[in-house]
């Protein structure tokens, strides 16, 4: 018995199937007050049973069973039904006075735990061959609304969570340490993560440990591994295909994305076999610094058509997104102001950090909108930016439920598109098309502030829009 884990024990009780995440992520209690347990249970025995899930997974009470193990009492066993993750909150996170990193920690255990089960219902559902309505998102993603939703469950407020994560991303691993252990707040350990982040962010992009040849040049992750792939000829723009129907070009010196949008065409572009040779990070946030030259070195075209002169920047990217460093941003705005003839379009999910950089003359500043919770953050970020020369731009694409805005006469043009389907490392995604009266109802909203609206060709494609078919009354 000396030294026995928890896995050890359950194995002396043959109800028991294995542990449930829930069970884990609580807290274990301090060595003393489980002393004082195993005590009162060896002197008058187990009060309150132990709970294990349906299929025999230990739930509630470990410390408890841990207790009756050692001093040899009888174990009784009640079965749950319901919600683990829910049963689990209740019983032990909303009772007991746990500092606010452990309430995280136990929220961020349990986001992680839908998502690996989402995961795994997309692929049972792939192997199947039945593509039928998979979550879009998983059920918690890294994500405003997903940080919100998980912050309201387990008690505490988005802006606490957010700090949460940003420590454990950021902060060395001995602050992260004492956060765990209450020594110090998840403000104090935040803050240390913020003079890591922001020291990161202000060094120059660090030199190559090999130098690139002419034959093979450098490409860096935002975590600083080094990859070195085939140069080519000549670095230029790409020319686009019918999925961007408003500009002839895209430039992609950022590739990858962290937001894990379940539909995202650019990560099963980067996951191919075909684009391997020049994706060797697949879709981690990668800086191609050679990718730099591409403005000077395209041609603009003597054309009467508007698309021939405008380039969708980083398609493969959100250039903006929170993890990319402020020198990688800084050194595609340079490129973007040495050749100025150009009309640079940008589209981000985090517009805060638009009005932190310098404005490009004729440069399209986008925000992508796919969901009601998105309205009021990114219309503050966006009214944060002075029209001037640019065009402030939002995309609905895809729209996964109705949109109503508050105010979008800032907005010089709205576009509307739906899902196309993707095949994703972990499996397929259907197309999703928007209902009829979402979009209609967008248009209207556009008319109300005389904002210029553009429906995508997508919308009328398989499955197209969901078209109201009432009936008579």
């Amino acid at each position: 018995m000396v030294n026995e884990t928890l896995e050890d024990i359950i194995k002396h009780y043959p109800e028991i199937t294995g542990i449930h995440p829930a069970c884990t992520a609580v807290p274990a209690i301090e060595k003393e007050d489980q002393d004082a347990l195993e005590k009162d249970i060896a002197n008058n025995g187990l009060l309150d049973a132990v709970t294990l899930t349906q299929d025999g997974l230990l739930l509630d009470g470990r410390n408890r069973l841990i207790a009756c193990h050692k001093a040899a009492v009888e174990v009784r066993f009640t079965k749950f039904g319901g919600d683990p993750w829910e049963y689990a909150y209740a019983k032990n996170i909303a009772r007991r006075h746990l500092p606010m990193a452990a309430k995280c920690a136990f929220g961020e255990a349990w986001a992680d735990d839908e998502k690996t089960k989402a995961k795994a219902r997309q692929a049972e559902n792939a192997k199947r061959n039945q593509p039928q309505n998979v979550e879009m998102f998983p059920p918690l993603e890294n994500t405003g609304k997903s940080r919100d939703a998980i912050a309201e469950r387990i008690g505490v407020s988005g802006r606490t969570y957010e700090k949460y994560e940003q420590a454990k991303l950021h902060a060395p691993p001995e602050i992260i340490d004492k956060m765990r252990r209450n020594e110090i707040s998840i403000d104090a350990a935040y803050k240390e993560a913020r003079k890591v982040k922001d020291q990161k962010e202000s060094l120059p992009i660090e030199q190559p440990k090999q130098k690139s040849t002419d034959h093979q040049t450098l490409i860096i992750t935002a975590s600083g591994k080094e990859s070195f792939i085939a140069l080519p000829q000549k670095v230029v723009f790409n020319q686009t295909n019918d999925s961007v129907d408003w500009a002839s070009w895209t430039w992609n010196p950022v590739t990858g994305c962290e937001h894990g949008c379940r539909f995202c065409y650019a990560r099963e572009i980067a996951n191919s076999e075909r684009m391997a040779p020049y994706y060797p990070n697949k879709f981690e946030p990668t800086f191609h610094p050679y990718r730099l030259s591409a403005p000077k070195n395209t041609s603009k075209p003597k054309s009467d058509d508007t698309r021939d002169g405008r380039v969708f920047v980083c398609s493969m990217a959100d250039l903006f997104g929170k993890w990319v460093p402020n020198a990688w941003i800084e050194s595609v705005f340079k490129a973007c102001l040495d050749s100025p003839e150009w009309e640079y379009l940008f589209l981000t999910k985090w517009p805060a950090r638009y009005s932190k950089m310098p404005l490009i003359k004729k440069a399209w500043y986008g925000a992508s909108i796919i969901q009601q919770s998105d309205v009021k953050r990114v219309e503050s970020d966006m009214a944060k930016i002075d029209s001037g020369d640019v065009i402030k731009w939002i995309s609905l694409e895809p729209m996964l439920g109705p949109i109503k805005f508050e105010d979008i006469s800032w907005c010089n043009l709205v576009v509307i598109g739906a899902q196309t389907s993707t095949n994703q490392p972990d499996g397929f995604v259907p197309s999703f098309s928007p209902h009829y009266d979402w979009v209609h109802d967008i248009v209207e909203q556009c008319r109300e502030f005389c904002v210029p609206y553009y429906l995508k060709e997508n919308l009328l494609s398989n499955p197209g829009m969901t078209l109201p078919k009432q009936s008579p009354k």
